[in-house]
């Protein structure tokens, strides 16, 4: 039996606690790299580096543009299916205790449904990470270790969604807020950098009239 003061304290306090302190990180990493400097573009302006910033966040979401997802559609679905499922689960740490109205029996159900894959998906990551020589020798014990407590968030996710339980969301929040404390330290952190990365190279492509491709 759950002391429902205890469950109190992991879904909200907890959760505050942790969410400031990541937010703190993250403010302390942006101003470190606010000062670094950057290199400006020399080349002779061809293209629109407003374009080209659009079509590199559209590539995400269309995997015909790059020659990588065109070979290998297989591998973005199951990306697909990875981080839509990761947001699904992140957006249920403040729906489930900050709108608890929301949170009928339908909508916990379409969220456990969206989460399942990425669960799933992440277990075969796990499985060709540790099967496969190639990546054996370039992963880090931080690439294992990320995998598996994701694996947790996501299997604790979709239990707390199904069955609505005080331990299934115990734990489900526990896992969450130990992320917002880890996440800063771990490579977790490119969903951050990632955003900054298609900013750059599209403004920086687009600049040289790299992207978005011309029609010959």
């Amino acid at each position: 039996m759950i002391d429902e003061k205890v469950l109190y304290f992991i879904e909200y306090d907890l959760q505050a606690i942790a969410l400031i302190f990541m937010a703190v990180m993250y403010s302390i990493k942006a101003y470190q790299l606010s000062k670094l400097p950057m290199p400006w573009e020399k080349a002779e302006k061809k293209g629109s580096p407003g374009r080209g910033v659009r079509s590199s966040y559209a590539a995400i979401f269309m995997p015909w543009s790059m020659e990588s997802s065109r070979k290998h559609i297989w591998r973005w679905l199951g990306f697909a299916l990875y981080h839509v499922g990761a947001l699904v689960a992140i957006v249920n740490t403040f729906t489930y205790p900050f709108a608890p109205d929301m949170m009928t029996r339908p909508v916990r159900v379409v969220f456990a449904i969206l989460i399942a894959p990425a669960a799933i998906v992440g277990l075969l990551k796990l499985i060709h990470r540790l099967s496969t020589k190639a990546l054996r020798v370039i992963s880090t014990p931080d690439d294992y270790f990320s995998l598996v407590t994701l694996e947790f968030f996501f299997v604790f996710g979709v239990l707390a969604l199904w069955t609505d339980a005080p331990l299934w969301r115990m734990l489900y929040f526990l896992v969450t807020a130990f992320f917002l404390f880890y996440v800063p330290f771990s490579k977790i952190s490119h969903y951050v950098y990632f955003f900054f990365a298609r900013y750059l190279t599209g403004k920086r492509y687009g600049w040289r009239g790299v992207i978005p491709l011309k029609k010959s």
